[in-house]
């Protein structure tokens, strides 16, 4: 009976050697297919990535090339020493700091004791300051490693752009300030240092300095609606919209090409940070080639859908609401198209300025003919049409005898993001004609 039962729970040599030789057999074949799938992988998949990735290396190459400048000029080496020569005049208190953007934001025209003091402290400065820029071209700053960008996302280092803003501030206020003490030409002479060290920042081909240059052109316009009556070429530069249009969406381009470089370069990536091929692992060089044509094919996918994405956006009335379904989708199996979210959103940044910039071209125009005919118009030829978006009216309103006036942008057709936030420019204006 025993036996019986050893007999029943043993395996025979033979069947243990049969059952063997299929998992070997199995093993083997595995081996063969993986193996074979791998070779065909690493042939084809990098064959046909290199080939997707040859429209996208070329007009790379063609934005860099527009974008790169070949050496700075003499007032950008003038600029560079406005932080030294001129660091009195920025070097300022809390308290003035804040009544200086309250003068600039606020419909006061009339400076705190404080603000008034610092003015009057830095006039020499100021003056010393207007000269030594107006006596140079706008300033061409110096080269950004642009191919570091593309590659890594980043650049080593950048100027403080930031600081840019509390200088139109500054020039704003003592712009103001001079047109109220009856001194119009250093008022004039403010402005145009304002704008002409706004125009430098702008020709950064990086989008923060796109958006900073956004925020000077609002200190801008807050200072030129106080001031009755502005020089003639400023109603030229408020509508010159195609440079600025053409400038930001080049960056917008950039941004996405150093998305592209952040994800197709991530193999090399030591910790996901420094893009550096000889600090990356053994293991890393050699999984390298073969997780390569994913992470190509994935940029590919990912730079192609955005590029379809911003030509719609500037390619139709930015006012024009778009909808979700008509935004181009990256591929479902593209796992890596969540890196770096869209930048064509800020396209919304620069129109609602480009409508701030419009409204106040209008009122100059409106104030140069009440110069001229001592009354606002009742009608205006273009008064009420928009240049930025084809549907947006502005509703002009003079009074009878033509002695005040309101225009503003009409509430119909606005597009959902178009709303007045705490910051922001009014989109409408009232004024009167002053009494002598």
């Amino acid at each position: 009976m025993f036996n019986k039962l050893v007999n029943i729970y043993s395996y025979s040599p033979k069947t243990y050697k049969d059952k063997r030789n299929r998992i070997h057999f199995i093993l083997y074949w595995f081996n063969i297919i993986s193996v074979s799938f791998l070779i065909i992988w690493f042939i084809v998949g990098n064959i046909f990535a290199y080939q997707l990735e040859q429209p996208v290396l070329l007009a790379k190459n063609e934005l860099v090339r527009q974008l790169q400048k070949s050496e700075t000029n003499v007032s950008s080496l003038r600029r560079k020493e406005l932080q030294e020569k001129f660091s009195k005049i920025i070097d300022m208190s809390d308290s003035v700091r804040s009544d200086l953007s309250k003068y600039v934001d606020e419909s006061t025209i009339v400076p705190s004791v404080v603000l008034q003091n610092y003015l009057t402290s830095q006039s020499e400065n100021l003056a010393a300051l207007r000269a030594y820029v107006l006596q140079s071209d706008i300033p061409v700053q110096d080269n950004l490693d642009l191919d570091m960008f593309l590659n890594m996302g980043t650049f080593d280092s950048l100027p403080s752009f930031l600081v840019e803003a509390t200088w139109q501030r500054i020039l704003i206020a003592d712009a103001i300030n001079n047109y109220r003490l009856g001194k119009t030409q250093s008022a004039f002479d403010s402005l145009e240092v304002a704008w002409r060290l706004n125009q430098a920042t702008r020709n950064q081909p990086i989008l923060i300095s796109q958006i900073v240059a956004i925020i000077c052109d609002r200190i801008q316009l807050q200072g030129i609606r106080k001031i009755d009556r502005i020089p003639t070429v400023w109603q030229n530069r408020l509508v010159s919209f195609e440079r600025s249009k053409s400038l930001f969406m080049a960056t917008l381009k950039l941004e996405i090409f150093s998305r592209y470089g952040l994800i197709r370069n991530f193999p090399l990536r030591k910790g996901g940070s420094a893009l550096d091929e000889k600090s990356a692992s053994l293991f890393s060089r050699l999984l390298q080639p073969f997780v390569q044509p994913y992470f190509t094919l994935s940029a590919v996918d990912k730079w192609q859908v955005e590029m379809r994405e911003l030509e719609m956006r500037f390619n139709q009335d930015p006012c024009i609401q778009v909808s979700y379904e008509d935004i181009p989708q990256i591929s479902s199996w593209n796992i890596l198209g969540f890196v770096g979210a869209s930048s064509s959103s800020q396209l919304y940044k620069l129109t609602r300025r480009q409508i701030d910039m419009e409204l106040t071209q209008k009122i100059l125009k409106l104030r140069e003919v009440s110069s001229q005919t001592g009354k606002f118009p009742q009608t205006l030829t273009g008064i009420d049409s928009s240049v930025v978006c084809k549907n947006l009216r502005y509703v002009y309103q003079p009074s009878p005898n033509g002695d005040a006036m309101t225009i503003s942008l009409s509430k119909q057709n606005r597009p959902e993001w178009l709303v007045e936030r705490t910051g922001d420019i009014p989109l409408s204006y009232s004024t009167k004609l002053q009494k002598l």
